[in-house]
């Protein structure tokens, strides 16, 4: 799915297919040390090279030609943990 600047999408444990270049998909999720949430993504063919990534709040991530930025990582330490990113590029 293309996406214009701006658009937001969910990302929860698993695939999402919604991205162009996807699947994008987060593998984890979890609270820091000092209690900030963080997930890692993966999925893609182009992240083969480097595997999942990390993320928190504020990090951007590319796939498909598309930047986007995570603006929101929701209950982290639960089993419905989900982010939040919005096309930035």
């Amino acid at each position: 799915m293309e996406h214009e600047i701006g658009a937001e999408e969910k990302i929860t444990y698993g695939r999402n297919d919604r991205f162009v270049g996807g699947p994008v998909g987060g593998g984890r999720f979890w609270l820091e040390d000092d209690g900030s949430p963080a997930a890692k993504l993966g999925g893609p063919e182009e992240w083969r090279e480097q595997g999942m990534i990390d993320v928190r709040r504020g990090d951007t991530f590319s796939v498909g030609g598309q930047t986007w930025r995570i603006t929101d990582i929701v209950n982290a330490d639960g089993e419905d943990a989900y982010l939040t990113a919005v096309r930035v590029g």
